[in-house]
């Protein structure tokens, strides 16, 4: 009892030097009193800011599917509105010497502010963090946006299990960002980091959630090579907090012992109770990742091929194949050469499906407590589970891919199985730049709430005409189906930015 109160006690600290933290970096980055004129002048050196205002209009209440889809949180479902954005951002000043070494340490940080004012008015802190590097080494405090997994970053419907579509949370975070080798020959290189987060409190059954984070991937063949491979892993657990579910007092397993297991993806939770509940016995948490596969190609042309596929695990069907069915395959092609005067070209085709979940059926036991065949362990019911059952969300948004729908979001329909086709372009013509999304969808519901609609089309045509002094105007023009409930609409979004 006096082990765990003393391991509990250090994870309550661990959070709350955290949190103290993070508000220490909000009154440095914010601080308009700082003395020491050096000081400042170091702090502001090289740094980039951008301004920005936006119109969002639509022909409904909401704006289509991807003017609000992928934008960090910072874009309401709700139109009519005006948005106003700030940033400031100071980026590592170099990573190599001029002897071509890699330099041993630098420091950085970012913050952006938006505010929407309309049918929806609200002020969004969307990053606020400090970072430092130290050789191939990165940690850093704070919010800030990201994307997890391999795929097409710039062009993607949205990575499975993190694709930039809600607010990024925050986290303390070390990691190796960029691909390093291993080998003294260069033929095996790899990346990874480890991450502890806070999700947010407005959550509609649970508060006080905590986020495990983990991954590693790896590239195999030098980079002066025709193909590359690449793979690996990430792991992410929901833990900790209270829920109504399942739970002792409507506690879940905390304290240091606890946080590995939920590590190690172990079974053994340790409560401070005489007896804990089957779901701690079995896993503490809701654990959720993809396994990743990738191949890179140079064309003799100088152009690139890039093929990835995401393979989702929740419960343990992928160990035994039982959802292999599902996943994201994406293809991008960039030719190199210009064609019909337009340059920077990409295309990308992705295919998501994540309506198999091993099956529609789960038994763990028999009635004789023996196990089941492994084909009957079904019903992943992606991005939630018993106990968390407001599942994968920051601030009322799906983290992972945003065709996923959790209670409380965009639609009262709760909506984990779908399959999705889509198709992307990117390009530049002089100084004007065009970004296309199409997109079919067919939402399937749940097993246990199914919906029966057909394929609905969305897409996005964005184009931005870069002006003098780097400056931008942009305009984007969307339609969404009627589709889960939500009517159909055709939004556009004006929007002025400048950078300095």
């Amino acid at each position: 009892m006096a082990k765990s109160f003393f391991f509990n006690g250090i994870l309550y600290a661990f959070d709350s030097a955290s949190r103290r933290f993070f508000t220490l970096i909000t009154l440095v980055l914010g601080s308009q009193t700082i003395t020491n004129a050096q000081f400042v002048k170091e702090i502001i050196k090289n740094n980039q800011y951008q301004i920005g205002a936006a119109a969002f209009l639509s022909t409904s209440e909401n704006l289509p599917f991807w003017l609000h889809a992928n934008q960090h949180g910072e874009v309401p479902l709700k139109s009519q509105f005006l948005q106003f954005s700030g940033s400031v951002h100071h980026e590592y000043d170099s990573l190599y010497t001029k002897a071509g070494k890699l330099n041993k340490s630098s420091w950085g940080y970012g913050a952006r502010a938006v505010a929407n004012v309309g049918k929806v008015n609200q002020f969004i802190l969307s990053e606020a963090y400090l970072k430092a590097r130290f050789s191939a080494f990165e940690i850093y405090a704070g919010r800030r946006k990201e994307i997890f997994g391999l795929v097409d970053t710039t062009l993607t419907s949205g990575s499975y299990i993190w694709s930039g579509n809600a607010l990024p949370m925050p986290k303390i975070q070390i990691s190796i960002p960029n691909y390093i080798p291993i080998l003294k020959n260069g033929l095996l290189s790899i990346k990874g980091g480890f991450a502890h987060g806070w999700f947010d409190k407005k959550r509609l059954y649970t508060s006080e959630l905590k986020l495990h984070q983990k991954w590693l991937y790896f590239r195999l063949g030098k980079p002066s090579w025709k193909i590359n491979f690449y793979g690996g892993g990430n792991h992410q657990v929901q833990w900790g907090g209270n829920s109504p579910f399942f739970a002792v007092n409507e506690k879940l397993p905390e304290g240091l012992k606890n946080y590995l297991h939920v590590i190690l993806g172990t079974r053994g939770a340790i409560t401070n109770v005489a007896e804990s509940q089957d779901f701690d016995a079995n896993r503490i948490g809701n654990h959720l990742g993809s396994i990743d596969l990738g191949l890179r190609i140079h064309l003799s042309s100088g152009g690139t091929i890039h093929l990835y596929r995401q393979s989702f695990y929740d419960d343990g069907s992928l160990f035994y194949l039982n959802n292999i069915q599902d996943g994201l395959l994406g293809i991008s092609y960039n030719p190199k050469s210009n064609i019909f005067n337009f340059s920077n070209l990409k295309f990308l085709v992705e295919y998501l499906n994540t309506s198999n979940q091993g099956g529609e059926t789960f038994i763990l036991f028999s009635n004789d407590l023996k196990p089941v065949p492994s084909e009957l362990r079904g019903i992943d019911q992606y991005f939630t589970n018993g106990q968390i059952r407001d599942g994968w969300v920051n601030n009322n948004k799906t983290i992972g891919t945003p065709f996923i729908l959790n209670p409380n979001q965009q639609s009262d329909i709760f909506n984990n199985r779908v399959k999705v086709f889509n198709f992307s372009i990117h390009a530049r013509y002089k100084k004007i730049f065009l970004l296309s999304k199409n997109t079919l969808v067919q939402n399937l519901g749940t097993y246990s709430l199914i919906n029966q609609e057909g394929f609905k089309f969305s897409s996005t045509i964005y184009l931005s005409k870069l002006l003098k002094n780097n400056q931008t105007f942009n305009i984007s023009l969307s339609n969404s189906p009627q589709t889960l409930g939500l009517p159909g609409s055709v939004g556009l979004r004006l929007a002025y930015n400048k950078t300095f």
